[in-house]
């Protein structure tokens, strides 16, 4: 093949590239995994991932030594979405689309200490 052709084939390849990178959705459309700390005896990760073409929030808890409970609020509606009080890893499947606006709290009940996880 010509050098011409090289060039040209290595555009085309830089163009699909930022093409698919800059698409919406496509680049960071799921979160990771980020540590929601009441205290040291309520913990939970905080992430979403992608199910149907569409980010989904859970709340995976990592620490349970107290009374803890864990929250998915919804702050649009200013309520919560999904809690529980289940160590049970990976809970809430609570949809996270365009418009949504969701974080997780976790909660120590035994002495109140509350942590929040980052708005998505």
């Amino acid at each position: 093949m010509p050098r011409k052709g090289f060039v040209r084939v290595g555009a085309l390849a830089v163009a699909a590239s930022a093409m698919v990178l800059g698409a919406p959705g496509l680049a960071n459309a799921s979160v990771a995994p980020v540590t929601v700390t009441a205290d040291a005896a309520c913990q939970a990760l905080e992430f979403t991932r992608i199910e149907s073409g569409h980010d989904h929030m859970y709340v995976d808890p990592t620490v349970d030594q107290s009374s803890c409970l864990y929250v998915i609020w919804d702050n649009n509606a200013g309520r919560a979405a999904y809690s529980s009080m289940s160590p049970a890893g990976n809970q809430g499947d609570i949809y996270d689309g365009p418009g949504q606006n969701l974080q997780v709290e976790v909660l120590d009940e035994a002495n109140g200490l509350t942590g929040w996880g980052p708005a998505n």
